[in-house]
């Protein structure tokens, strides 16, 4: 399994992987491709440990996100849904979740951007 260094909930840049990195800081690069076909967003984030800032996560096929914030074990949501990525850190019903927020994908190869959205 390849890591991507990130914090989910607050995406944030480490560069200290040597595998993609996960930013949502600042715009997409202009070398940047969009993750908006699943199979790509698949390849880039399905899979994956985002890790930084507190938070350690692990991407699930199937939906779940798995993984500790600041120490404290979690178990929430993924869903990847018309070109958006939305997460929930506290339920299993992303949907439904009052913490859901979702990004914006896009990739140019060694980096991954999530760019949060105004859509919950």
């Amino acid at each position: 399994m390849r890591t991507i260094c990130s914090v989910l909930g607050m995406i944030v840049l480490l560069s200290a992987c040597g595998n993609p990195d996960v930013s949502s800081y600042g715009s997409v690069g202009e070398t940047a491709e969009s993750l908006e076909r699943r199979r790509a967003f698949n390849n880039a984030i399905v899979g994956h440990t985002l890790r930084g800032e507190g938070v350690d996560v692990t991407v699930a096929e199937g939906g779940a996100l798995v993984g500790t914030h600041l120490g404290v074990p979690f178990v929430g949501s993924w869903e990847y849904r018309r070109g958006l990525f939305c997460t929930s850190m506290r339920s299993e019903d992303v949907r439904r979740a009052m913490d859901r927020r979702c990004y914006r994908a896009a990739s140019d190869g060694r980096t991954v951007t999530l760019v949060q959205t105004s859509e919950s």
